[in-house]
């Protein structure tokens, strides 16, 4: 812990070499099963050029709209909040990995959302003709504690996921400190570093362009503004229009495909095989090597590992890990490339399955959230015969339909065993016990272990078995002989016997063929039976409970695949005292959603406090929490539009949204309340303000939403950068629109010209 991996992985491909050239025997070689450094190294690698190309999109999207010289100034305190967070967070032990890198890149539009206000505020006093100390500083004096508050407000929006405590969360925790540390340098950055460079660089002329409404006259702000009346005048009609839009994105949200975390990119995956519980060792060796040769033909894999009797040293964190089992084994197979792996999968799967249906065998990738069975039915309940029952009505549901696959339950098929009924008085006074009986069994079924052998390299056990008079193994268990041990002595030797033996009318020999004397088995049981037994019950938080367990179909998404069974199986009938619940995927989703959101509440309050103290009143951060949920609009339309997989990461991205649509919310909230304060006629100063808050707004989204463009091919990050893209586009331009029509509601102002 707290080292650098690359630099152990170096110290380690060292070391080896160094062995090899001096300690193994000829012949001998190391492969690498798993050498996770070169992941690292390609993963990081990769989110470098990710980050870069993010930083080179943001900085030409603002030189293009803002002008070659605004673009620049911010370009250049963009690198120094990222080149800033970078040496901040290693100065606290924080680490270079893939989270921390994207979140840099989500937060590559925010980064720059403080310095768009005070670099266009700048551009307007120059426009409007301001002294040149006023206009580098009037919009700071002005906008600064709003800036301040949205900033917090943005970075609130990621704390329940800093808070939570589950394993998903502390995955992604991360973002939150990555995105605290960078959006406020930028607010400081922006606040000193932006006018100093404007003041260098922006060029500044002491003529007018004329009143402020005169800033606003190309098409956009035209457009905007006919919206706008055209609202004012028809404000029921646009709220209708929005709840409408808010109704059909909920029901369109049964369309989205769900999920929870994603399979790792590795070009490498693991296939488990297990057969029935007591199967000899040596078999599940040969099929494996069978699969292996198989394999092996593909010109797609590059090596296979085989490990039996268990799972190989945890070499990985995201991967299941069997428990060990005679009857279980794995292969490690390594592709030429994850596209390769991908194409490969379904095909290996099938004819695996197609030649060993007697065995479990299932192909999988890695997965941050690994769960041996995706899909699990819980039966929990006193009987185990009824446990069974319902099991097999759970399973034929699962059989019927086409997109489950590899279905099992966690109990092992049931076993023979040899019951005997022992007849406790009559093997008394016979001078037998339990253990001589249990003793003459072993020796007459599997044998006593007495010693060991080496062939070669190889220990052999010595058994002492009995066998029938002719040399073979005993079949007729009855007529077993049960051989008394030593304690009988006791019973032979007492009083009435040594008087026998002091009148000669017993012999020395006669004690001594008693003493080694057999009864058979028959003699001292009422009954000896086989009975079929399960040979583990498996308990659930100490109640016996029987899973069903299955995985969803190549390609198909777990929840998806659990929606087509879940009203069958909870249909399911269950007598008094048992219960059903759903674990695999689903329990490990809800926990970690139960988690996530538990924070939630607390993270709202705070926002609320922050919004209350920057306006002094209830009814703007009321309008403003009202304008929120229209980023599902655009955030359900982005997930259907990229086919992306509504996942954790996509979730946190939501929450996130909340805080970048509250802090474009504070900025034109906080330029209606100064138009109004300035005797601005109120419907005139909603207009103006939301045109002057269209360029700031729209640029700070258009930077977020072209800056994550690099994170879209990611399989890990791909769904947040989708859903923050349409999220954000369609609630930083609904709320240009809402806001003022909410205030105008809320405020009782009428549009009458």
């Amino acid at each position: 812990s707290g080292t650098d991996i690359l630099k152990v992985g170096a110290a380690v491909e060292k070391r080896i070499e160094e062995l090899e050239a001096t300690r193994f025997p000829a012949g001998v070689k190391c492969h690498k099963v798993f050498f996770q450094p070169e992941r690292v190294s390609d993963a990081l690698g990769t989110f470098v050029i990710n980050l870069m190309e993010s930083v080179v999109i943001v900085v030409l999207i603002l030189m293009i709209f803002m002008g070659i010289r605004s673009g620049l100034i911010i370009g250049a305190s963009l690198v120094l909040i990222v080149i800033g967070s970078l040496m901040f967070l290693g100065g606290l032990d924080g680490t270079m990995q893939r989270v921390s890198l994207a979140a840099l890149i989500l937060a590559m539009g925010m980064l720059v959302d403080n310095a768009i206000v005070i670099i266009d505020g700048i551009l307007v006093g120059i426009k409007e003709g301001k002294p040149r100390m006023e206009a580098l500083t009037a919009i700071g004096r002005q906008t600064a504690m709003p800036l301040l508050g949205a900033t917090m407000i943005a970075i609130l929006a990621f704390l329940p996921i800093f808070m939570s405590p589950d394993t998903a969360g502390i995955y992604v925790r991360d973002l939150f400190i990555v995105l605290a540390v960078s959006l406020m340098l930028s607010w400081v950055l922006a606040l000193a570093h932006v006018p100093l460079m404007g003041n260098r660089y922006l060029k500044f002329s002491n003529s007018s362009n004329g009143e402020g409404g005169a800033l606003y006259t190309s098409r956009f702000y035209v457009m905007l503004e006919k919206v706008l009346h055209w609202g004012l005048k028809h404000r029921i009609t646009v709220i209708s229009i929005v709840i409408a839009l808010l109704a059909i994105t909920g029901v369109s949200y049964q369309f989205v495909t769900r999920g929870f975390f994603p399979d790792m990119a590795y070009n490498q995956l693991y296939m488990e095989y297990k057969l029935p519980e007591g199967t000899n060792s040596t078999r599940v060796k040969a099929d494996l090597e069978e699969i292996r040769q198989y394999m092996m033909k593909n010109e797609d894999v590059t090596h296979v590992t085989t490990s039996i009797g268990g799972t190989p040293g945890r070499y990985n964190l995201v991967r299941s890990i069997a428990n060990p089992s005679l009857a279980y084994g794995e292969l490690i197979v390594d592709f030429t490339s994850p596209e390769t792996l991908d194409e490969n999968i379904e095909a290996m799967q099938e004819y695996v399955s197609a030649h060993y249906p007697d065995a479990y065998v299932k192909l999988k990738k890695y997965n941050l959230m690994f769960k041996k069975y995706p899909i699990e039915a819980q039966f929990c309940g006193p009987d185990p015969a009824v446990l069974h029952q319902l099991a097999d009505s759970a399973r034929q549901i699962m059989e019927n339909c086409p997109d489950v696959m590899q279905i099992t339950t966690d109990w092992e098929p049931q076993v023979p065993v040899l019951k005997i009924n022992y007849d406790q008085s009559t093997a008394r006074m016979m001078g037998l016990s339990r253990s001589d009986v249990s003793m003459s069994l072993l020796t007459a079924t599997g044998g006593v272990p007495i010693g060991s052998f080496y062939e070669g390299i190889h220990k052999n056990t010595i058994y002492l078995k009995e066998l029938s008079e002719t040399g073979t193994p005993i079949e007729d268990l009855e007529n077993t002989q049960v051989f008394a041990t030593l304690p009988s002595f006791n019973t032979l030797m007492s009083k009435e016997t040594l008087v026998k033996l002091k009148a000669g009318t017993l012999q020395k020999d006669d004690i001594i063929d008693g003493m080694l004397g057999s009864t058979p088995l028959k003699q001292i049981s009422k009954s000896i039976d086989v009975e079929w037994e399960d040979p583990v019950v498996v308990r659930h938080n100490g109640q016996r409970a029987q899973s069903v367990q299955a995985s969803p179909r190549l390609g198909m998404e777990t929840e998806t695949v659990r929606q087509e069974i879940v009203e069958q199986i909870e249909a399911i009938p269950l007598p008094a005292g048992y219960s059903l619940e759903w674990q695999g995927e689903n329990a490990a989703s809800s926990r970690s959603m139960k988690y996530l959101f538990m924070n939630v509440p607390i993270a709202i309050i705070l926002i609320i406090t922050i919004l209350i103290m920057l306006f002094k009143d209830y009814r703007k951060p009321l309008i403003i929490l009202c304008s929120v949920p229209l980023v599902l609009i655009g955030v359900i339309a982005a997930m259907l539009a990229t086919n992306k997989v509504f996942d954790f990461v996509a979730i946190v991205g939501t929450l996130g949204l909340i805080g970048m649509i509250v802090k474009n919310g504070i900025v034109l909230m906080d330029e209606i309340s100064l138009e109004i304060e300035a005797g601005k006629e109120p419907i005139e100063a909603l207009i103006y303000s939301s045109k002057s808050r269209l360029r700031p707004v729209m640029m700070a989204s258009l930077t977020t939403i072209l800056g994550m463009i690099p994170l879209i091919p990611d399989p890990m990050f791909g769904s947040m950068a989708a859903a923050i893209m349409g999220g954000l586009l369609v609630g930083s331009i609904m709320i240009l629109i809402v806001v003022p029509v909410l205030y105008a509601l809320f405020f009782h102002l009428k549009a009458e010209k």
